[in-house]
């Protein structure tokens, strides 16, 4: 210890000379542009050298020889380091390693992007805009290339700019492509850019018509069972939606696209069903996300469009051997299983959750036309007692899996049933792949398919972890007192040992 402490009191500006030399050169490479402690440490490690080499005792054989051996060796690691960082710094590749690639681009905003026919543009009118907002942007940017650009302007700099575009204040967004404009009325996050983008640049994707006058799903915000946030979805993706009497209208309005049946509780008038039927032969598309109900009531007067289709109710609630949430008791269906169509694709082993479903299946012309969207996994089945605790009875049950959804072809229309219409009501929609499913589903009935079916933000995994306060008073006491305390105990120990 003692030769140590004297090689380097004799040899110190050596060595300190090695080091400043080594963070000038680190900081040189690696630190913020523009900026002169690079440049400073460098040149003093270079005096403390230069002042070692000539002033101080190195020159007998033995010194030379040791110091020069540390002076290559130091010299071949800054070489190296050198190297590395320039190689990073000209072929710069970043890794997502979150749990949800939050910082990667979702494929349907990258398929987006990647299809744009004319260049599109953001402009962000603020003084400077925070390091993860210009990351999203330059993601945007280095999958589209020259189709996508994105400028910052601060209005005080350039009012002239501010006010051509209507600015009243800073971190407004503009989105520009050709001769249209459009204002980001958003927080600047990925699927509210992307769904901008699509409103920007395409034409009106469909207009929407929720059917109304049987007890279905209310649209408004606030109510028991809403859709208000399905209904939002669709008009971010460019679709008109609008409700629909059939008592009153007698047909379905020219110029829609899909019909949405959510949720009914009772039979549609005939003529009502008829206009349906009609509506499909004309190509349209009908989504009927149907509860199951008693039997009487369970097709909805839909019985014979159904029956065309090739489409059978099951009428079951369908419940788990398990509760997969949390006070919603067994009776919710989960998915993971899904078929190789537009509805679902990039599904992956992603949930999605359908709470007091039934079943619904394809027979006849619908085994040949249609597919089973999505199958519940095993440990679920098709409950026929509903009066009592869901007990597996091979005699009256139909055991998993079951198919939930199908999509068929009818003709030039399209027809999607689900067995459920609570998954994409509001505090479900947001949950897991419901959105996805229901989206998506009307993205097909529109004869869509061309576009992107689902962009949804990426929110951060929760990792907090919930201790209990006598446990968090422990882990505490133990971090403030009882390692510090430990170690100097130890130290103690030690000292006395060798005294």
């Amino acid at each position: 210890m003692n030769r140590v402490v004297k090689v380097f009191r004799n040899h110190w500006p050596a060595w300190v000379g090695i080091a400043l030399v080594t963070a000038g050169v680190v900081i040189a490479l690696v630190g913020p542009k523009n900026q002169p402690w690079g440049g400073l440490l460098l040149g003093a490690g270079v005096a403390l050298l230069g002042y070692a080499l000539f002033r101080l005792p190195l020159w007998d054989k033995r010194a030379l020889a040791v110091g020069g051996n540390v002076v290559l060796r130091t010299l071949a690691v800054l070489v190296i380091l050198g190297l590395v960082n320039f190689l990073a710094v000209q072929y710069p590749y970043k890794f997502d390693l979150s749990a949800n690639q939050r910082f990667t681009l979702a494929p349907e905003s990258q398929k987006l992007v990647q299809t744009l026919k004319q260049p599109v543009r953001v402009i962000v009118f603020d003084q400077q805009i925070t390091p993860p907002t210009r990351q999203l942007l330059e993601n945007y940017r280095k999958v589209a290339g020259d189709k996508f650009s994105f400028e910052v302007i601060d209005p005080r700099s350039n009012p002239v700019k501010a006010q051509d575009f209507g600015v009243q204040g800073f971190g407004e967004v503009y989105l520009e492509s050709g001769q249209r404009r459009e204002r980001l009325r958003d927080q600047l996050t990925e699927a509210n850019l992307s769904n901008g983008i699509v409103r920007l640049t395409q034409a009106k994707q469909g207009n929407v018509a929720f059917l109304q006058g049987h007890g279905e799903r209310p649209l408004e915000p606030g109510q028991r069972g809403s859709f208000s946030q399905a209904l939002a979805a669709l008009q971010a993706r460019n679709f008109n939606v609008q409700p629909l009497n059939l008592a009153e209208t007698g047909q379905v309005p020219q110029g829609t696209n899909v019909v949405i049946v959510a949720g009914s509780q009772q039979p549609l008038l005939a003529p009502e069903a008829r206009a349906l039927e009609q509506f499909i032969k004309n190509g349209g598309g009908v989504l009927l996300l149907l509860d199951p109900l008693e039997a009487a009531k369970n097709d909805r007067g839909l019985n014979q469009l159904l029956a065309q289709a090739g489409v059978k109710l099951d009428g079951r609630f369908v419940v788990s051997n398990t509760e997969i949430i949390q006070g919603a008791g067994r009776g919710v269906a989960v998915t993971t299983r899904y078929a190789e169509h537009p509805i679902t694709q990039d599904f992956g082993q992603s949930l999605a959750l359908f709470p007091l479903a039934q079943a619904v299946d394809l027979v006849g012309e619908g085994e040949k036309n249609g597919v089973p969207l999505f199958l519940t996994g095993r440990g679920i089945w098709a409950e026929s007692n509903t009066k009592e605790e869901p007990i597996f009875d091979p005699q009256t049950d139909r055991e998993g899996p079951l198919p939930i959804g199908v999509a068929v072809n009818v003709g030039k229309g399209r027809l999607v049933v689900i067995g459920d219409s609570e998954f994409a009501a509001d505090g479900l929609f947001n949950l897991q792949r419901n959105g996805d499913v229901f989206l998506n589903s009307v993205n097909w009935l529109a004869q869509n398919e061309s576009q992107p079916l689902s962009i949804r933000s990426k929110d951060p995994t929760n990792r907090r972890l919930n201790i209990a306060t006598p446990l968090a008073t422990t882990i505490t006491l133990l971090a403030l007192i009882g390692l510090p305390g430990g170690a100097l105990v130890a130290a103690a120990v030690v000292w006395w040992r060798r005294r």
